[in-house]
């Protein structure tokens, strides 16, 4: 069985700031794993390509502290970036039962 891929594609966890990688988990426990940050026009084309591959796609809002020092107060950045997470859609993935809460 192929292992599914680590929450944070291509990052090591000292680049994912500490309040995205509780993030990170939480999703992966659901069956997300993170792409990439970004900023139209590109998310609705990244959107599109991994959705004619069959995976679903969640864009989750950047938090404040996740953005660079010089862009901090920047509420435009907060607007606009997004962090892109992806899952094989729900007719290709393993049935897991639902956890309670």
């Amino acid at each position: 069985m192929k292992e599914p891929p680590p929450p944070a594609v291509g990052l090591t966890q000292t680049e994912v700031p500490p309040m995205r990688r509780a993030r990170d988990a939480e999703l992966a426990s659901e069956g997300w794993a993170r792409r990439f940050t970004g900023s139209p026009p590109r998310l609705d084309e990244i959107r599109e390509l991994y959705e004619a591959t069959g995976q679903e796609v969640l864009m989750d809002e950047v938090l404040p502290g996740e953005l660079a020092r010089e862009c901090e107060g920047c509420t435009l950045a907060l607007t606009l970036f997004r962090v892109i997470y992806t899952r094989a859609s729900a007719k290709t993935r393993p049935h897991q039962p639902r956890r309670e809460p």
